[in-house]
């Protein structure tokens, strides 16, 4: 996929985020926060058992946060709970290293252009902080 092919695909997620918005009543939810870019997330997660059923984020943000957390909601909605966590992980290490190491999180690509603004990337991340923390509550 080229680099405007990238810019595209995150320019539509900015613009038309999916699963936007609260599950009521949720199963798990979590809020994360951005200093730096003054980001604001709550992810909602509804259950089937120990699988995603719903997930839904509100997100008063910048672009990069608003089609992360698009991104995100499009891969995890029907995966195991511990599927989606191996995806935050997968999603983290790429952010760091650059490259997708897993075909799994493949739609995520266009993220890894963030890289090029160290300072975009807890932008991208922060949906996946809030994934992180909602899978730890008790």
């Amino acid at each position: 996929m080229s680099e405007s092919l990238y810019r595209d695909v995150l320019l539509d997620h900015m613009r038309h985020p999916r699963f936007s918005g609260k599950v009521e009543p949720a199963d798990l939810r979590a809020s994360a926060y951005n200093p730096l870019c003054g980001d604001e997330l709550e992810l909602t997660l509804a259950l089937d058992g120990d699988c995603i059923r719903e997930a839904r984020t509100q997100v008063r943000g910048c672009s990069v946060c608003v089609a992360s957390a698009s991104m995100m909601g499009e891969l995890i909605q029907g995966v195991s709970l511990s599927q989606a966590e191996t995806y935050g992980t997968l999603f983290r290490e790429a952010m760091s290293s650059g490259e997708l190491l897993s075909k799994d999180i493949e739609p995520l690509r266009p993220l890894l252009e963030v890289r090029k603004h160290k300072s975009r990337v807890k932008c991208a991340l922060l949906a996946w902080n809030a994934l992180e923390t909602s899978l730890q509550a008790p």
